[in-house]
C-alpha cells in the first residue's frame, strides 16, 4: 500500500526524503493532506482510485512517529465500519503489499484532495471534540459526486469504493436493481 504525502504532511513528518510512487494500482494508494479547518488540524486520507475520504483530527504526536502504520489502522477501521469482514479486510491488505510513504499519486488525485478541502469549508456543523474520526464530515465529503482517476463515469466516492472492492474480488458483485426486481 502506498500512502502519498502532500508537502504539508511531509513538513509535519519532518522529512524531505519521500519515495516516488512505485506504480501500485490506485485502489491501494491513499493520499494524505493536513490542513486547518475551523481552528483544528484535519488530516484527509483520500483513496487515489475512488476518492473515498476519511477525515481525522487531533492526531497524537506518537501517531506521527509511526505514520504509515497509523494510516493503515485508520483504513482498517473504516473498512470495518463499512461492514467488511476480517477476511475481506485482510485480503485487501494482503493484496496491497507492504505499506510505504510516497509522494502523492498525480495531479488528478491532488485535485481530489483540494476539492475535499474546499468542500469542507461548506460543512456547516462543528467538528466533534475529543473525537479522532470525524464521521459526519467524512460522510459529507463522500456524498460529493465525482469522476476520480480509477473510473470512467461519475459516482459517489462511497459507492465507487464498493465497486473497487468488487473489481478486486473482495466483495461480491451486487445485481443491478432491475435484475433484483425481475427475478
Amino acid at each position: 500500500m502506498e500512502i502519498g504525502a502532500t508537502k504539508a504532511v511531509q513538513n509535519r513528518l519532518k522529512t524531505t526524503k519521500i519515495e516516488e510512487s512505485n506504480g501500485a494500482s490506485l485502489v491501494f494508494c491513499w493520499d494524505t493532506h493536513l490542513t486547518k479547518i475551523k481552528g483544528r488540524n484535519v488530516l484527509f486520507i483520500v483513496n487515489a482510485s475512488n476518492r473515498y475520504t476519511i477525515a481525522m483530527t487531533d492526531i497524537e504526536p506518537r501517531n506521527w512517529n509511526c505514520y504509515a502504520m497509523y494510516i493503515s489502522r485508520v483504513i482498517y477501521g473504516m473498512m470495518q465500519e463499512m461492514g467488511y469482514s476480517e477476511d475481506q479486510i485482510g485480503q485487501y491488505f494482503k493484496m496491497s503489499g507492504d505499506t510505504i510513504v510516497t509522494k502523492t499519486h498525480g495531479k488528478k488525485a491532488v485535485g481530489g484532495i483540494n476539492r475535499m478541502v474546499m468542500d469542507t469549508q461548506y460543512f456547516d456543523k462543528k467538528l466533534e471534540k475529543e473525537t479522532k474520526y470525524q464521521w459526519e464530515l467524512s460522510e459529507y465529503l463522500n456524498r460529493d459526486i465525482c469522476k476520480p482517476e480509477g473510473f470512467d463515469a461519475y459516482g459517489y466516492p462511497s459507492e465507487l469504493f464498493k465497486l473497487d472492492m468488487e473489481r478486486l474480488g473482495i466483495a461480491t458483485k451486487r445485481k443491478p436493481v432491475g435484475e433484483i426486481l425481475c427475478n
